[in-house]
C-alpha cells in the first residue's frame, strides 16, 4: 500500500475523530465536489479549529468568540484564499467565491464556491494550509467528480502543487 494513502487514511480518521483536547497530527481535509442541486463546485476545507487560529496568529483568543466574529470570520477567508489554490489541468487559477466558516466542536469548516469546471478530467492543487505554521502539517485534497474520487497529498517534504487526473 502506498505511503500517500495511508496518511490519507490516518489523517481522514484523525479529522473525523480524533478526542477533544490536544491532538499530536497536525491535518486538515479539503473536499471538492460539484453540488448536484446548484451545479456549483463546491470546495470545503475542515481542520482543527485551534491550529487555524494559531496560524492567523490568534491562539490566545477564546474559540467561540473568535469563530462567532464577523470580522475574523472575513480574516479566515482571506487566510486561506492566500494559501489554497486550485487550477484546471492547464493550470488556468479558480476563483472561487468565499462563503463562510463555522465552528464545529473542535473543527473550523470553511466554505468556498465557484462555477462548475469545463474540462474536469483533472486539476492542479496547491494545498499550504497551516503548513507555515506547522512543519508536520498533512493536508489532503479530495475532488469528487461522476462518483469517482482523486486525492492529492500535502505534508512534510511534499509542498509542490500536485496534478490528479480523472482519466
Amino acid at each position: 500500500m502506498r505511503l500517500d494513502y495511508i496518511l490519507a487514511g490516518l489523517a481522514g480518521a484523525v479529522l473525523m475523530a480524533a478526542p477533544v483536547g490536544a491532538h499530536e497530527l497536525h491535518a486538515a481535509v479539503t473536499e471538492i465536489a460539484i453540488n448536484p442541486r446548484t451545479g456549483e463546485m463546491e470546495i470545503m476545507h475542515r481542520m482543527f479549529a485551534h491550529d487555524l487560529m494559531e496560524a492567523m496568529g490568534e491562539e490566545t483568543m477564546d474559540e467561540a468568540s473568535f469563530y462567532s466574529d464577523p470580522a475574523h470570520i472575513a480574516e479566515i477567508g482571506s487566510y486561506v484564499e492566500g494559501v489554497f489554490r486550485f487550477a484546471d489541468p492547464t493550470g488556468m487559477l479558480y476563483e472561487p467565491t468565499y462563503i463562510g466558516a463555522e465552528l464545529e466542536g473542535e473543527f473550523a469548516w470553511v466554505y468556498f464556491v465557484s462555477d462548475a469546471p469545463e474540462d474536469a478530467s483533472g486539476f492542479i492543487v496547491d494545498n499550504d494550509l497551516l503548513a507555515e505554521t506547522f512543519a508536520d502539517q498533512t493536508n489532503m485534497t479530495n475532488f469528487r467528480f461522476d462518483s469517482h474520487v482523486r486525492t492529492a497529498m500535502h505534508g512534510p517534504g511534499r509542498r509542490n502543487p500536485v496534478r490528479v487526473s480523472f482519466d
